[in-house]
């Protein structure tokens, strides 16, 4: 996987779609926000349309 999802964490509301659309990629932290601790755990496709695109505050984004 040449990306990697990551979440910002300032920005996260703990909406908790990323977490049930992938929950092989996403889940809450300690502190109840989103995390990703598993960034092969699903195509970058699906991770792309059922959590980036669906994230209603835009804090899942790409890193290279």
């Amino acid at each position: 996987m040449a990306r990697r999802p990551w979440v910002d964490k300032e920005q996260c509301i703990s909406c908790g779609i990323c977490i049930a659309n992938c929950p092989q990629v996403f889940r809450f932290d300690a502190h109840g926000k989103s995390e990703c601790y598993d960034p092969a755990g699903a195509a970058e496709h699906v991770i792309q349309t059922q959590a980036v695109e669906l994230c209603p505050v835009s804090c899942i984004g790409w890193e290279e």
